[in-house]
Parts: structure tokens; sequence; C-alpha cells
């Protein structure tokens, strides 16, 4: 038994440490037609084929925490503890006819809905064009609402992709995002002048966020698009949408982006959520809802492990002959539509600085201002700041950290004052 116990820590160790190779020779012994590779923090590589190349990924991520929160809201301050799964997931990437055809599947173990993406998609022989079908991460969105979760520099609890307190990622995406994840068609397309790269991208979506899960019935389509503007190139592969540098870029790099998003008669206060914005008739006394507008403006700058992100979100409504009852006697207006959507705007800014020997440091702070201050807004006036460290090791594979967040918010009627500490470990295999 103890010889057993001690073989099977051995092969553990092997495959932690070390790249795992297999390979099958064809006719030629010189060619490899199949390989076996795992790397720590990427997951298990099966490649097949010489001559269309088929690939297989097959990864994970694991992050239990401890949260901390404490609430102070008139006066009267209450304390709440809890130990959570913050991720928990399974992913599955596919690769087909030498990268023509690609595929994936997440599933996220958090909530009830473990299918959390899933989508295929063609590409060109050059990559410079991709269309997509399915579900997968919104496009429209701000820049680090476009990066996977496990790379999110402050850890905290999420169910189903969805941040339960805002504290990964800040008030502006609490406010005005929420999901990440759309169902419809997307398109993305790169091409160069001289050393500028470009990158720019369009959708249309059903508008209910991560559709596969939900069981809403939308009125309308949601239609994206998005640019991207490096003017010093390329970051190394996906540095451009996460906010610490990992990678450590060896020369600056500025990533610059504009988005915008359209929501036909949005039946959720943000365009794409799974709540539901009811209570609106047109002038013939039949349910309705108003158009959802969504701007972007973000930038990113990195180099040598410095890190400064900076993002900005401008959210409205637009709709006529709108009412708050099916007799029509009553008008809808711009401020009592608040009290229904997420209107107003929000930006944030954060630096970080990542050392070679995996220590790292970050400040955010966010503000959010509704376009009405009013006690029925949907978007309170508040003022977030957080501060993390984080150890990188194995790769990035392993990641271990804590963060807290002050959170300072007012109303024409209350203030409350929120602090939320987390600390968690996070496994990448």
């Amino acid at each position: 038994m103890i010889k057993k116990i001690f073989l099977f820590a051995i092969i553990a160790v092997v495959v932690w440490c070390k790249p795992i190779q297999a390979q099958v020779n064809a006719s030629d012994s010189h060619i490899k037609d199949s390989t076996i590779i795992y790397t720590a923090g990427e997951g298990l590589y099966v490649n097949f084929g010489t001559k269309n190349k088929f690939r297989f990924n097959l990864n994970g991520i694991l992050s239990p925490g401890f949260q901390f929160r404490s609430f102070k809201e008139e006066g009267e301050v209450t304390k709440e503890n809890q130990m959570s799964i913050n991720l928990a997931r399974l992913n599955m990437n596919f690769s087909a006819f030498n990268g023509l055809m690609t595929a994936a599947l997440k599933a996220d173990f958090t909530g009830t809905s473990p299918l959390l993406e899933a989508w295929v998609a063609y590409n060109s022989k050059n990559g410079h064009n991709r269309i997509t079908f399915g579900q997968r991460q919104a496009i429209s969105n701000n820049r680090l609402a476009l990066e996977d979760e496990k790379f999110a520099s402050f850890m905290g609890p999420t169910i189903n992709g969805v941040s339960n307190d805002g504290t990964i990622y800040g008030g502006l995406m609490q406010n005005f995002v929420v999901t990440t994840r759309e169902g419809g068609l997307f398109y993305q397309g790169n091409f160069s002048i001289q050393k500028i790269r470009v990158y720019g991208s369009a959708s249309i979506t059903t508008g209910q966020g991560q559709s596969i899960n939900s069981t809403q019935t939308n009125l309308g389509l949601k239609y994206g698009g998005r640019i991207d503007v490096m003017p010093m190139g390329d970051f190394i592969k996906n540095n451009a949408f996460i906010a610490q540098d990992i990678y450590y870029e060896p020369k600056p790099k500025l990533g610059i982006g504009i988005a915008g998003s359209y929501t036909a008669k949005a039946t959720t206060p943000v365009g794409a959520s799974s709540e539901n914005a009811s209570g609106v008739y047109n002038q013939d006394g039949d349910p309705t809802n108003p158009d959802y507008r969504r701007a972007v403006a973000d930038a990113i700058f990195k180099c040598r492990g410095f890190a400064f992100v900076a993002e900005y979100i401008d959210a409205s409504i637009y709709g006529k002959n709108l009412y708050s009852d099916a007799a029509s006697t009553k008008q809808h207006t711009p401020e009592t539509l608040s009290a229904k959507y997420s209107t107003g705007n929000a930006f944030n800014v954060q630096t970080s600085y990542v050392w070679k020997n995996g220590w790292a440091i970050e400040g955010r702070y966010s503000s959010i201002t509704p376009e009405f201050n009013t006690a029925e807004s949907n978007v309170k006036k508040q003022n977030w700041y957080t501060a993390g460290f984080n150890k990188y090791l194995f790769n990035y594979a392993l990641k271990a950290g804590i963060n807290t967040t002050y959170i300072d918010e007012n109303d024409l009627t209350a203030s409350k004052n929120t602090w939320i500490t987390n600390i968690a470990i996070q496994l990448s295999f």
C-alpha cells in the first residue's frame, strides 16, 4: 500500500512540474502523428494528424476562498463571514482542419446551470477573420469584461460567471455590465497598418445575457461592436485584456478601445442579464420596453510588469409614448424609467506591478454616477476603493492572494458603507 502511494506521489509531481509528451509515429518515423502535452496552468493538449491537424485542450480551474463583510447603514453595523468556491470550471477547446474550425465548451459548477459557454467558429486561413455562433464572452463590453475570470487579479466569489459583490472588477461592471456572456452571432477581424494593429468586432445577440441558461422571452435583439487599436504592436498572448502584466511585456505596449451596444426593447436593466424590467406599456396598453444604449471607452498600458487600465461607460434609454399602466394614463419619463434600468455613467482606473518572482500589488478606484440621483434610481452614487496582493507560482498555475474593497454609497435618503475582504487561492490545471 505504501509503495502504491509513493508511486502515485512521484507520478503526480512529474505531471505537475514537467510537461508530458507522448507520440505515435507515422510510416515516416521522423514525423509526429500525435502528441500529448501537459503544461502547468494551461492544461492537457492532445494533437492528432500531420496534414489536417486536430487539437483538443482540456483544462480546469478551482478557487476556494474566505470572505469577510461588514455593512454600516444608518449607524447600524452588520457583519457576515463565509467560505465559498469562487471558481470551479472545466473547459474543453477544439481546433480542426489546421485551425479553420474551432469550438469550445465551458462548464461552471458554482451555480445550478453549469453550461457557461458553448460555441463554434470558422476562421479564415490568414487568421484575420472569424465568425462565431453560440454563447461566449460579449464583445461590446469594457476591456476587463473581455478577459477570462481566471486571469482576474482580484479574486472573489462568482455564480455562473457573475460576480456576487463586484469585488472582482469593481463598481463599473457591477452596475452596468453584470453578465459577460451572450448568445448569438459574432464577427471578429484584424489587420495591420505598418506596426499598428487594429482589431474590430460586431455581434447580434439575444439581449438576454447568458441565454442558454435563461427562460426569458425577449422582445428585441442586441447589436454591438468594438474597435481596438494597438499603436505599439501586439501584446503578448491575451495580455491586452488582463489587468496585471503577468507576461512581463519587454517593451511598452498601449491598447485603446471603443465599444457600443444597442438593445431593442430591453427586458433587462442592463440590456443583458437574468433580471426582468417590467411595468412598461405602449399607448395601446400592450407590454413593451424602451431601448437600452451603452457606450464604452477604455485604454491599457503595460511595460516590464507595470500595468495601467482606465475604463469609462455611459448608459441611457430611448423610447417614446411609454406608460406605467395598461390604461395609458401615466406616461413614463427617463427619471421614472431609471428605477427599472441602470442609467448613468462610471469610470474605473487601476494600476499594478508584478515582480519577476511572482509577487504582485494592485490598486483600483471606481466612481459610479446615476443619471438621476433619486431614492428610486436603480443606480446609486458610489465610490469603490480596492487594494490587493497576489503571489503567482508554477507558470501562473497557482495564485494566492488577498484583497479588500471599501464601498461608499449615498442617495437622497440614506448612506451605506461596506467593507469586503477576500482571501483565496486559485489552481489552474
